[in-house]
């Protein structure tokens, strides 16, 4: 008995192992491994936008993001609240500006496949951005630029660069660019800014004048002749987003 248990029965079970290894591998170079079993693909995520309520969306920079709005609503949320006092149904924006964005990051952010859902999940596209690339590394306040034209060409062709892979991913929906205005315009150059700040805003009409479902949303009027200015004298004050807003509003 213990011989058996010792020898005979190790022998055998090494004996049977191997013989269904055998079997299986035998199997596997003949492709006989089974029946397939059909798997089921689960329910898919909607990646569109609803037909009968507004689903907006707001990239870009701190203008998008709503600096200096002393409510927190900024251009998106004040947008929100805008279209439904007019008894629009109005989902809540998604907010996805960041501050000192520039048209590179814009690009950056747009090849996220998770940016690419939300603004699938958007018919309404607002983009704010080119401001950092024109004015943030030099002070074009006091001293002109060598070559300013070159400068808001390469931005606004980065800019049309995002504009066009928003437009890949969500073909129908409605793109608003905010314009630019000027600041420093009560500041003793600032006054120099304005023909640049017009400049870019006639480039972004001329050049998105195309697509009838693009939006330029004019901005320098509302800060020309009123001080609508935050505290920090460069973002809209609340009255400032809110008239922003409110023009979005009216095309929608």
């Amino acid at each position: 008995m213990r011989r058996f248990l010792v020898w005979y029965l190790p022998i055998t079970a090494a004996l049977v192992a191997a013989i269904f290894f055998g079997a299986g591998f035998y199997s596997f170079l003949s492709g006989d491994t089974g029946t397939s079993v059909a798997i089921q693909p689960g329910p898919r995520v909607a990646v569109s936008a609803p037909e009968k309520q507004i689903a907006p969306i707001i990239l870009g920079d701190s203008l998008g993001r709503g600096t200096g709005d002393e409510s927190g609503l900024g251009i998106g949320g004040r947008l929100v609240d805008e279209l439904r006092r007019r008894h629009v149904d109005t989902k809540n924006i998604v907010n996805i500006a960041v501050n000192g964005a520039r048209t590179r990051d814009l690009e950056q952010q747009l090849t996220s496949p998770n940016v690419q859902t939300l603004v699938a999940q958007s018919n309404v596209v607002i983009v704010s951005i080119g401001g950092n690339d024109l004015w943030g590394d030099a002070n074009w306040r006091n001293v002109q630029p060598r070559d300013p034209e070159r400068a808001m060409k390469e931005t606004l062709d980065r800019l049309q660069g995002s504009v066009r892979t928003i437009r890949g991913v969500n073909p129908s929906a409605r793109i608003f660019v905010i314009g630019l205005y000027n600041p420093f315009i009560t500041t003793p150059f600032g006054k120099n800014l304005t023909p640049f700040v017009n400049n870019w805003n006639a480039l972004l009409v001329e050049r998105f004048a195309a697509d009838p479902r693009i939006v330029i949303v004019q901005t320098s009027d509302i800060f020309a002749y009123r001080d609508r200015l935050s505290f920090d004298r460069f973002h809209p004050s609340d009255e400032g987003y809110s008239l922003i807003a409110r023009r979005i509003a009216d095309a929608i």
